[in-house]
């Protein structure tokens, strides 16, 4: 087992959430990523062929898409996808990027996935062996090499908090709050965290705590 991310990871973000992508990009630029962590947006009704962002000083074109394949298929080394669809479309865009293939993680901020639902979809991420964060999650970071969204809060409270760069401990948590509030507390009494996961509120989520403690374990991070 490896670690989520790695400062090579990039991600296909659906649905157009300009602010969170943002700040995806700033946290990109304060730890000097080459290349945007954002490869493409999935936005089925915009008319737009690109979306302009700030990297740093610069102005960046992330490429639109209609579809999740089509945004694979054009942006094929990014294995992450990043799901921000409303809960009624959540499930149906999940499924389909697990039928599409070579995602290695996604993420579920959708809150009310039906529990039935929520269930065949993890059930069908395991055995295609894809770690699913939520739903109802703010997400995961690996510090110094790639951050999900909102996670971490503002650029403020990620330098104060050590989220940008490596520490040595693993930190799981449910909630969001919690887990700024705790990697906060690790950076004030320690070298702060070298992976932070936030499964996620619902009551049936794709990786539990167990699944994410054993796989730090396993790249020989401090669980908490």
């Amino acid at each position: 087992m490896e670690q989520l991310y790695t400062k090579d990871t990039q991600a296909i973000f659906w649905n157009n959430n300009k602010t969170a992508i943002q700040r995806m990009l700033d946290y990109d630029y304060t730890i000097q990523r080459k290349t945007p962590s954002v490869a493409a947006i999935v936005a089925p009704t915009s008319g737009n062929k690109f979306e302009k962002f700030f990297f740093g000083p610069d102005e960046v074109m992330i490429p639109l898409f209609k579809t999740t394949a089509a945004a694979k298929a054009a942006q094929p080394q990014a294995d992450v996808l990043l799901n921000f669809a409303s809960f009624r479309t959540a499930y149906d865009v999940t499924m389909e990027a697990l039928e599409i293939g070579g995602f290695s993680s996604m993420m579920i901020t959708a809150e009310g996935i039906p529990e039935r639902l929520a269930r065949g979809m993890n059930q069908t991420a395991r055995e295609k062996n894809v770690t699913i964060i939520g739903p109802a999650t703010v997400g995961a970071i690996t510090p110094g090499a790639f951050k999900v969204a909102n996670i971490g809060g503002t650029i403020t409270n990620i330098v104060n908090s050590k989220l940008h760069r490596a520490g040595s401990c693993g930190l799981v948590t449910r909630s969001g709050g919690l887990f700024n509030e705790l990697s906060n507390i690790i950076a004030i009494n320690a070298d702060g965290i070298a992976e932070g996961v936030a499964i996620g509120g619902d009551r049936f989520v794709g990786s539990v705590f167990i699944d994410n403690m054993l796989r730090m374990e396993k790249i020989q991070l401090l669980s908490i």
